[in-house]
């Protein structure tokens, strides 16, 4: 049987501070589900992938990511934005 594999990516505009603060370091994560972002080409990129999906509970993990990264990076862009000078 071939191995199945899901991946989210998201594209999002923000400097590379952003792009740090998302990187987390996979230490606690399943070893099926793997993420990480950069910051690359002007943009943040964040990849995550699940292996062996085919598990309902394995691809709402993929999408639970995908949203605790896009609420993680909300919450870097309103710091970012409270800390400019007015």
């Amino acid at each position: 049987m071939a191995e199945s594999l899901c991946l989210g990516e998201l594209r999002l505009q923000g400097p590379p501070s952003v792009a740090d603060a998302l990187e987390v370091d996979n230490k606690i994560a399943p070893p099926w589900l793997s993420v990480s972002c950069r910051w690359e080409s002007g943009e943040v990129k964040c990849r995550v992938v699940v292996r062996e999906c085919s598990s309902p509970r394995r691809i709402l993990s993929l999408r639970n990511t995908l949203v605790d990264i896009l609420l993680c990076y909300r919450a870097a862009m309103d710091s970012l934005r409270a800390a400019e000078p007015r």
